[in-house]
Formats: C-alpha cells, sequence, structure tokens
C-alpha cells in the first residue's frame, strides 16, 4: 500500500492516506477532516514513499490525534498545528521539538 499526501489547493489542512493509485488516494481524500468539503477536482495528491511503511493493514490514513502517528506526521511529514493551544500542547508528544510552541513560551516568558 502506498502513501499520499492528499490536501486541497491554496489550503492549509492535509492528510496522509494510504491506498493503491492516485485516483484511489483522491477519492479516500474525500473522508478525511482536510477534504471532506473540497471539490474533488480541487485535490491535489502527492506520493511520500518514505511513509509506506507505516501502514497497516485495515489503515486508511494517519490520524493527527494518535500520538503515534503525530510523531510520524511532525518528523517525516513536517506537519504542524495551524496555531499554539496550549491545553493540547502540553500533552502533545512533540511538544519538546514544536518551534511553535517554543516561540509561544519564549515570548509569553519575556
Amino acid at each position: 500500500m502506498k502513501a499520499w499526501l492528499v490536501k486541497e489547493k491554496d489550503a492549509f489542512c492535509a492528510a496522509v492516506v494510504f491506498a493503491e493509485t492516485r485516483g484511489k488516494a483522491k477519492s479516500r481524500a474525500m473522508h478525511t477532516d482536510a477534504c471532506e468539503d473540497a471539490d474533488f477536482c480541487d485535490i491535489e495528491v502527492r506520493r511520500l514513499p518514505h511513509i509506506d511503511k507505516y501502514y497497516k493493514e485495515g489503515k486508511t490514513e494517519l490520524d493527527w490525534l494518535d500520538n503515534k502517528d503525530r510523531i510520524i506526521l511532525f518528523n517525516e511529514c513536517d506537519f504542524r498545528c495551524e496555531y499554539v493551544d496550549l491545553d493540547w500542547c502540553y500533552s502533545c508528544p512533540v511538544r519538546e521539538d514544536c518551534e511553535m510552541f517554543e516561540d509561544y513560551i519564549e515570548e509569553y516568558n519575556t
């Protein structure tokens, strides 16, 4: 199974889905939070071969709310939060490496 980055053109949000082909990835994108309201023609799809190794039977996408998946998305796909939310940040598994969190804390403490 192949990993694909899917997102609506010019949008911030994206998802990583697993599918056999580009077309199936684009169809699967319609069922992600990132693309659920997008027009099919406005969905961009790009291969992420280095993420293929994270596929598990039945897994359709990497889930930002799953800590193990978040680490993969952050470290290997350059995913970031859209904004700092301290309630989320303090329990986030990648906060130690997150520039946004560090900048926020640094600014808050000055």
